[in-house]
């Protein structure tokens, strides 16, 4: 079961600094998920998301996506590590909608108020 929730810049901008500084925008959701499916992963249509994992250490590491037609990534579903999350910039049709944090569902109770 997949739980997400809208945040304010201010509780995500270390991450955000961390993954995609260029970012202006005011959009920012953290979805909590057993796995994360990478789709989109190329230009299509004025549409493509773009991954960054950061680590609980702060490393990070971008999603190296190869062209449309060897591209062994698009549709691959992964477990969520504990250890990391996975930063999402989405623009769909030239539309940017936003950030998406994906964390594994352990860590939930840590974002739920009381």
């Amino acid at each position: 079961m997949n739980r997400a929730m809208k945040v304010k810049k201010a509780q995500v901008k270390d991450i955000l600094k961390a993954t995609f500084p260029e970012y202006r925008g005011r959009t920012f959701k953290v979805e909590f998920a057993p796995t994360i499916t990478f789709h989109d992963t190329n230009w299509g249509g004025g549409s493509r998301n773009v991954y960054v994992a950061i680590g609980s250490d702060g490393r990070t590491a971008r999603l190296s996506v190869p062209a449309p037609w060897i591209n062994p990534v698009e549709g691959k579903t992964v477990e969520m590590p504990t250890n990391a999350l996975v930063v999402k910039h989405t623009v769909f049709c030239g539309k940017d909608l936003g950030i998406t944090i994906y964390a594994s569902p352990i860590h939930l109770p840590k974002w739920l108020t009381a």
